[in-house]
């Protein structure tokens, strides 16, 4: 094997630990994690896991994005790129709920079409056009919460709380954290003032994926008990019981972030029990929860966990159909690929993500393990295959 060099995060982790003064034994010490694991982290010896970035930005007391050094390709964006659209869902997003909005009344069935647009794109993945439609819809549904009648202002709410919970995710996959909070925090209170509690789970669950990135696990793990209990109001079974399955499914990520291996197997059993076939084409309030996304985080699950073996063994009784939601199957294979890295196979990694570049193209441009992984593979290679030195460029990371 050749000689090692850092990866973008191994490197960034290194710099910000000289800038706070801290030596390898003292970031390692804050971290609570090993000294080995810092210095093959900074030298490329191994790849950084969500985990351990969140757990280092944490010691470092930065955010995790100031290590990923996402958002990727947002500076300098062309007007075609799929971050161009970003600085106006920003401006949308600090206009807020202005009551002086300079915008015309729309009927509440044209709105409430736009919004089904949006969970079409995201399940597709096609978060660059969330984000295109976004300034327009916040503004007319603000206008349309501000000026609905008293009967009508619960039903607004919940279509205004939907399109902030699109923005959360669209916002989140193309790495722009800071905004994906504000949003965040205004679905979950949008959605207080509504007259659904599923809505108001689907934000809490949305509120766990934002603690997760943050490395705050055990808030979202308390995010998600609490969210169960506004699934207990809820008088749709069907609806509830799959949002219940994907409140279990986002518990067992967070509990193997914390190493839990047995609290995250118990979610994992429970999600399995609430699955049925039927949920794939409903996607309930966009979890795109269905027995295929349990077999799907039981592959995340050890991967999470740095155990690549399990990971790629159950990957091998898993057939995902090809009507699944890409966003589903994207991150299957993104996560498959960190399997097949961290078991040793690197061709079969590489593999891993060229096919979750033909079913999730933005997913996986912007996914910071994507950038990780490749980096990885680029620096532990005598000489780049030409299949990796393209799949780099196209994700426009410099080997």
């Amino acid at each position: 094997m050749s000689e090692t060099r850092a990866t973008r995060i191994g490197r960034r982790v290194a710099e910000l630990r000289k800038i706070h003064g801290a030596t390898q034994i003292g970031l390692a010490q804050r971290a609570n994690v090993s000294e080995s694991a810092i210095r093959k982290i900074e030298s490329g010896e191994r790849v950084a896991s969500p985990a351990m970035v969140a757990a280092i930005a944490r010691a470092l007391s930065v955010n995790v994005t100031d290590i990923t050094e996402q958002p990727y390709g947002a500076w300098n964006a062309s007007p075609e790129s799929d971050q161009a659209a970003v600085p106006a869902v920003r401006q949308a997003l600090v206009e807020g709920e202005d009551p002086d909005l300079d915008v015309p009344t729309r009927a509440i069935d044209e709105l409430r079409a736009e919004v089904s647009r949006l969970k079409e794109w995201d399940r597709r993945t096609s978060h660059a056009e969330v984000i295109r439609a976004l300034p327009d819809l916040l503004r007319h549904l603000h206008r349309a919460h501000q000026d609905a009648p008293t009967a009508q202002r619960a039903m607004v709410a919940e279509l205004l709380a939907s399109t902030y919970c699109f923005a959360v995710i669209g916002l989140y996959r193309l790495g722009h954290l800071d905004l994906a909070h504000l949003a965040d925090e205004r679905a979950r209170r949008i959605a207080a003032d509504g007259d659904d509690p599923l809505r108001a789970a689907a934000a809490e669950w949305h509120h766990a994926l934002i603690l997760l990135c943050d490395g705050s696990y055990r808030a979202g793990l308390r995010t998600v008990d609490r969210a169960e209990g506004l699934v207990d109001q809820s008088l749709h079974p069907e609806a509830a019981r799959a949002i219940r399955g994907a409140l279990h499914l986002r518990a067992s990520i967070l509990a193997a972030r914390m190493t839990d291996t047995d609290l995250a197997d118990v979610h994992l059993a429970e999600a399995h029990r609430l699955a049925d076939p039927a949920q794939e084409a409903a996607n309930f309030y966009g979890t795109k929860f269905s027995p295929r996304n349990v077999d799907i985080h039981r592959v995340a699950v050890p991967v999470e966990m740095a155990d690549g073996t399990t990971a790629v063994s159950r990957a091998a009784e898993i057939r995902l159909p090809s009507d699944i939601a890409p966003s589903r199957s994207g991150h299957y294979w993104i996560d498959l690929s960190r399997g097949w890295l961290l078991h040793g196979d690197r061709q079969r990694a590489l593999e891993a993500l060229n096919t979750a570049r033909g079913i999730a193209p933005l997913l996986t441009r912007y996914h910071p393990q994507v950038h990780e992984t490749v980096q990885s593979l680029a620096n532990n290679d005598s000489r780049m295959t030409v299949s990796l030195a393209r799949f780099a460029a196209w994700c426009g990371i410099r080997t």
